[in-house]
């Protein structure tokens, strides 16, 4: 299969224009060139280069922690028997490798050729050990699992660390990244290693915690880039107040997309008989995600509205595992009428809600549309893994994943329009490098506009402990 040539423009990442051209109407948050003008103070805004390059890399970097962590079990489960297949596993390497071409497309569009090549290198032996790990836990080869381990965590955080330490010119420090990328690479270790043992709480609380360093480590990145190259990313910056706001509803929306998928397929699997151990796993994190979008109303636009959504955007996580169930067994008319409520009341009520709430900024009907397609991706992917085309499942969930960053810069861009004096200053923001970030390992510092949003996810995990309980 041929597939590299037909899978290239999954995710058609425009790094290259970030670079060399300037989105309609952006206008620096932070500064920009206004000599000319000094007495006048430039408005915030999502669309700028910097925070283009921001969410471009935040974008290919999730999408490779997803298929890292999804060949390394689905590799696990090819090799073990009993269980689970892993048929997937050809597909999902598939779509690590184009991912690994668009990253190396970004490397090639800042720093050149030579500097692609070597990139491209060093990251071609990371996810072919990607699969190796999972193989050599299957067989229980131990020399094997060490060979691996040591690949992972010593030699590819090194040499990947040193050659985006040194293209930087130093601005992201080479100790810095050496360490996030190690730390990288133990999340998908873990996330694999507490799934075979069956801890999917632990699993996906791992997995979680990968996905939102992704974030971390786009934002530390292109704020090198751009620190670095000021003049090709017209002198904006990649951490201004309205990029972390696009940021964190990007990162939210993209986790969502994962664990609602998981949640639909868990629950078929588990409907089936034939699997969905970790169904009760997803689908607690797919509430705690809500309870986490539900908080960032709440702190935009009060309790009244945190609420509206809360009541709506409930419905849809209870119909995406309804939908699995109904589809495992048979029941046509209950798919039908779930698929329904998906697409046009679901949709249209968020969809209402969201362009009232933001004074006409989003449009309805434009924002009825763009989650249509969201959930027709869901509905796409669990009917695709019903009928094992796996090819589709990853190339609808490529696209899906894509959608969130989307819906995530007009959401956001949105907000910062309808409040732009919220979105003017941020004090003590980082600058350059990781800092705090890489230490936290999380993404509390771009939060700020949001406080309840660290705390609502234990939330929901204590509460659903203590009614088991």
């Amino acid at each position: 299969m041929n597939w590299k040539n037909a899978k290239r423009t999954v995710i058609a990442v425009p790094l290259s224009a970030a670079l060399l051209a300037t989105g309609a109407g952006a206008v620096s948050a932070s500064g920009g060139n206004n000599a000319d003008v000094p007495e006048k103070v430039a408005a915030p805004t999502v669309e700028t280069p910097a925070a283009q390059l921001r969410a471009d890399l935040s974008q290919l970097l999730s999408t490779h922690f997803i298929y890292q962590s999804e060949v390394a079990l689905q590799a696990y489960h090819k090799a073990e028997e009993g269980g689970p297949t892993g048929d997937g596993l050809e597909q999902a390497q598939s779509q690590l490798e184009v991912n690994g071409e668009q990253l190396t497309a970004a490397v090639k569009s800042v720093y050149g050729q030579e500097a692609a090549d070597a990139f491209d290198k060093i990251f071609d032996t990371q996810y072919e050990d990607s699969a190796g790990y999972g193989t050599a836990v299957a067989n229980g080869n131990q020399e094997e699992i060490d060979q691996v381990k040591k690949e992972l965590l010593t030699v590819f955080p090194t040499d990947l660390g040193t050659l985006l330490s040194q293209a930087t010119g130093g601005n992201l420090p080479k100790d810095t990244a050496i360490s996030v990328l190690q730390e990288h690479e133990k999340d998908v270790m873990q996330f694999l290693d507490h799934s075979i043992a069956g801890d999917f709480e632990a699993a996906y609380a791992e997995f979680n915690e990968g996905y939102e360093r992704m974030f971390t480590v786009g934002t530390a990145l292109s704020s090198a880039i751009v620190t670095q190259m000021p003049e090709k990313f017209e002198n904006t910056k990649a951490v201004t107040p309205a990029s972390d706001l696009r940021a964190t509803f990007s990162q939210l929306l993209g986790a969502h997309f994962y664990y609602q998928t998981a949640t639909s397929v868990e629950a078929y699997e588990a409907a089936k008989g034939e699997g969905g151990e970790a169904f009760e796993a997803v689908s607690e994190m797919q509430e705690a995600n809500a309870e986490q979008m539900k908080a960032a109303v709440k702190s935009l636009y009060g309790q009244e509205a945190a609420d509206a959504f809360g009541e709506i955007f409930s419905t849809q996580y209870e119909d995406s595992e309804a939908l699995g169930e109904a589809l495992a067994n048979g029941e046509t008319e209950k798919v039908n009428e779930i698929t329904d409520q998906l697409l046009n009341t679901f949709a249209v009520d968020l969809g209402t809600l969201l362009s009232e709430a933001t004074g006409g900024e989003l449009p309805k009907e434009t924002a009825i549309s763009v989650l249509q397609q969201h959930e027709q991706s869901t509905i796409d992917i669990l009917n695709s893994y019903a009928e094992g085309d796996y090819e589709t499942v990853y190339n609808t969930f490529t696209e899906g994943h894509a959608l969130m960053f989307t819906i995530g810069q007009a959401l956001s861009g949105a907000i910062v329009n309808q409040n732009p004096e919220k979105f003017a200053a941020a004090p003590g923001m980082p600058e350059t490098g990781m800092g705090g970030m890489a230490d936290s390992g999380n993404m509390n510092w771009i939060l700020f506009t949001f406080p309840l949003l660290a705390l609502a996810g234990a939330l929901v995990f204590t509460r659903r402990k203590a009614l088991q309980e």
